[in-house]
């Protein structure tokens, strides 16, 4: 179905992406958005009669502006993607059996190759051909409403970003008292292994899981004090916690009195 195409932007994802067409035997031609060809070009971009489709993969806010200038050089037929989780599908403004979402929800690292065949590819379009054929890109591929992306987006915000986010704040408490991070790797590697097999909330050990209020009051005293990032540390501590009390049916922490940061 795809023989030529286009990728426009050639940040990580568009790099990925285009070694990917490439590799399935697909001839790909590359864009950078900043080129002194895309821009002098862009104001009367045309697709050559050969490219079957053009994945845009810029970054979120430049999606609509980069679309409405590559729209009107497509023949009928040729796709328009892009690669956003949180961007409509109507900012590609194309016939509706033209256009595709093909997200997917993965980090992609310089000079690290991501593993293809088994990364999740969420596709959102109204022709179920363009699901068929993103199962080359990734065997994982599988379609979704507007709705339901906007809800794994955010999804993988909370999963994804937001745990980073966590591990860094117990690496920066840790380096208070001289450890680091590497000492734990392993119980963190574990933990989220074993949450991923499912229901994750069960799968936690440690005080809570036990309901050691002894240890549970020792914690929360020790946070109680101290900075303003301490301070956080303690509010997102306790919340998490009674998530854990909360699950095995446990009394959840009683509010406490932080003192007055420091800093």
């Amino acid at each position: 179905m795809i023989r030529c195409a286009h990728v426009i932007g050639q940040g990580r994802l568009g790099q990925h992406w285009a070694d990917r067409l490439d590799s399935i035997g697909i001839d790909t031609i590359r864009w950078s958005r900043t080129s002194s060809d895309f821009v002098r070009d862009i104001g009367h971009w045309k697709a050559p009669e050969a490219a079957d489709a053009v994945f845009i993969a810029v970054p979120d806010g430049a999606i609509a502006e980069v679309a409405q200038h590559v729209a009107p050089g497509l023949r009928p037929g040729t796709l328009l993607a892009h690669h956003a989780g949180a961007v409509p599908l109507d900012a590609l403004p194309v016939p509706a059996q033209d256009r595709a979402v093909m997200w997917p929800p993965m980090t992609f690292m310089k000079g690290q190759s991501p593993h293809w065949e088994s990364m999740p590819l969420a596709v959102e379009s109204d022709n179920p051909d363009w699901l068929a054929w993103a199962q080359n890109i990734s065997p994982q591929a599988f379609a979704l409403t507007a709705d339901s992306r906007r809800a794994l987006h955010l999804g993988a915000v909370l999963a994804g970003n937001l745990s980073a986010a966590w591990i860094g704040t117990v690496e920066a408490y840790l380096e208070t008292h001289q450890l680091t991070l590497s000492m734990l790797a392993p119980l963190v590697e574990e933990s989220v292994d074993n949450a991923l097999k499912g229901n994750a909330l069960s799968t936690v050990s440690g005080p809570a899981a036990r309901n050691d209020r002894n240890t549970l009051t020792q914690q929360t005293a020790a946070l109680a004090g101290g900075t303003a990032k301490q301070a956080e540390l303690a509010a997102l501590h306790r919340i998490l916690t009674n998530r854990i009390l909360d699950h095995h049916g446990y009394d959840l922490l009683p509010p406490f009195q932080a003192k007055a940061p420091t800093d």
